[in-house]
């Protein structure tokens, strides 16, 4: 039974890990990085298993209202955001997986998820659905496959301080670590491993993750980040038989479980 893990590799960006996207299919994660000195947002694509990039810190026209959405099928969509007075003015950017070329651009479309071959969104002119063909971004007739997401990506579960489980969890650390987790924490069980990301009071919110076996020995212990204003959502998830964290906001860590 696996019951360790065994550092990959980490990179370092410029600027805050923003978002991060999977594409389980060709394997590889689009991370999204703002530098907000410089109101800069730089996007880069990662093949995960092979610890190589395919394209990094790449920069758009639009140096800041920009976004990634969605990938698939070799293809990476950016929402661009049209008037800051206005969430609901929006366009989207195709480019290709594999060399970050450009595909298409619709000036006129709000994306709410992809189906198949298709992304289904919104038009504000037409006050209409619409369903554009993700390797053109020609309008199309609406299929009805269902929506694409990426099984392959195992996420924690969130518990607040309100509820059982996060008592339950609380026991265990303050018995365990001997300290008190507050706020909200993360739990997962994968592979004879249990990963717990949690918050403490340490000079303010510091957030941590803790990774034991099922036996309770100690196999992984990290501080993420320090002075949070605020608990996140998804601190760290597991992919093909790894798990990524970002660490001080700007470094993205892998391990395997072994």
């Amino acid at each position: 039974m696996p019951g360790k893990l065994n550092f990959n590799y980490s990179h370092t960006f410029d600027g805050v890990i923003w978002n991060i996207i999977t594409a389980g299919d060709e394997k590889v994660l689009f991370l999204e990085v703002r530098n907000q000195e410089r109101r800069q947002v730089s996007f880069s694509s990662l093949l995960y298993t092979e610890n190589k990039f395919l394209w990094r810190e790449k920069k758009l026209e639009e140096q800041w209202w920009i976004s990634l959405s969605v990938a698939s099928r070799g293809v990476v969509v950016y929402t661009m955001y049209l008037e800051t007075a206005n969430p609901d003015r929006k366009a989207v950017i195709a480019y290709r997986t594999k060399d970050h070329s450009l595909l298409w651009w619709e000036n006129d479309f709000s994306l709410q998820e992809v189906r198949g071959p298709q992304l289904h969104g919104f038009s504000t002119k037409l006050s209409k659905p619409l369903a554009l063909d993700l390797l053109t971004g020609k309008p199309i007739e609406p299929q009805s496959a269902a929506k694409t997401t990426n099984q392959a990506d195992i996420h924690p579960i969130q518990y607040t301080d309100d509820s059982g489980h996060f008592a339950t969890v609380k026991t265990f650390l303050q018995g365990k670590l001997n300290f008190e987790p507050v706020m909200s924490l993360e739990y997962l069980e994968h592979d004879g491993l249990i990963f717990i990301s949690y918050y403490r009071m340490e000079n303010g919110l510091a957030n941590y993750l803790l990774v034991v076996t099922e036996e309770g020995d100690v196999v992984l212990h990290e501080k993420l980040a320090e002075q949070l204003k605020g608990i996140g959502l998804d601190t760290f998830f597991i992919l093909d038989g790894c798990v990524f964290f970002v660490k001080n906001r700007k470094e993205l860590v892998s391990y395997s479980i072994v």
